[in-house]
């Protein structure tokens, strides 16, 4: 069963202004290239797209809350080995 997503108001201007679409958002939490442990408990689901990497920072229990969304460099949040 999946979890309801509830995309906040921050988010969805964010969303506007970066151009991520709400189907976006909901493939990058349900498939995630990886997930990565945020501030205060939150996590970060990514998903790589060319030189560039959707960031959906949430909370998760009953519900997935979306804080924020943001397309950043894929460079800077690459693995280094």
């Amino acid at each position: 069963m999946r979890k309801p997503i509830n995309i906040t108001e921050h988010a969805s201007s964010r969303a506007i202004k970066y151009g991520i679409s709400r189907n976006e958002i909901i493939e990058c939490l349900s498939s995630p290239d990886e997930v990565v442990e945020g501030y205060k408990g939150r996590k970060i689901a990514h998903k790589f797209k060319n030189n560039h990497l959707l960031r959906v920072i949430y909370e998760e229990d009953d519900v997935i809350t979306v804080v924020t969304v943001y397309l950043a460099r894929r460079k800077r949040y690459e693995r280094r080995v």
